[in-house]
């Protein structure tokens, strides 16, 4: 009976896996080690799991050469300027680096979720307005950037002008 049940149970995780796009996970596991997302509660242990699997990562890597160098060197060959060597022969590694941070962090994630930011109030600024503020250079603050931005002003009849 106990086979049946890890039978069925490894049966709804690999559809589990397979019906998730990896790129929402990718993106996620940026968001577990993102301190301006998260409270350090996740940040730090994810970011601890996503080393860990890193360093086990490195034997495999070391081991998976023989596989991974002559993979590289076709796509090179064919003409692929922008590949990054790192990306293809250490493969293994960032795989478990994100396999790291997902297995610690999303469990925490959503113990913090369920005990913390469920109860706290949206934050009035999203994610693409912190990034921004990220690249602005620290003597400009914000008001210089809303002054750039044309404006326009309403007729009588409700149609915008287009003159400031």
């Amino acid at each position: 009976m106990t086979r049946m049940r890890r039978l069925a149970a490894g049966v709804v995780l690999a559809f589990a896996v397979q019906s998730t796009p990896s790129c929402l996970l990718v993106e996620y596991s940026d968001h577990l080690v993102d301190e301006r997302t998260r409270g350090n509660f996740v940040t730090q242990p994810a970011s601890i799991g996503g080393l860990l699997g890193f360093i086990i990562g490195i034997p495999i890597d070391i081991v998976g050469l023989p596989i991974t160098y002559p993979i590289y060197r076709l796509n090179k060959s064919e003409g692929e300027e922008n590949l990054d060597p790192l990306s293809t022969l250490l493969f293994p590694s960032f795989v478990l680096w994100r396999t790291g941070v997902l297995v610690i962090g999303a469990p925490l994630d959503l113990l913090e979720f369920t005990f913390y930011r469920a109860w706290q109030r949206p934050s009035v600024r999203e994610l693409p307005e912190l990034e921004i503020d990220e690249l602005r250079p620290a003597g400009q603050d914000r008001s210089e950037d809303e002054q750039r931005l044309p404006s326009t002003s309403l007729d009588s009849t409700g149609q915008g002008t287009g003159a400031p």
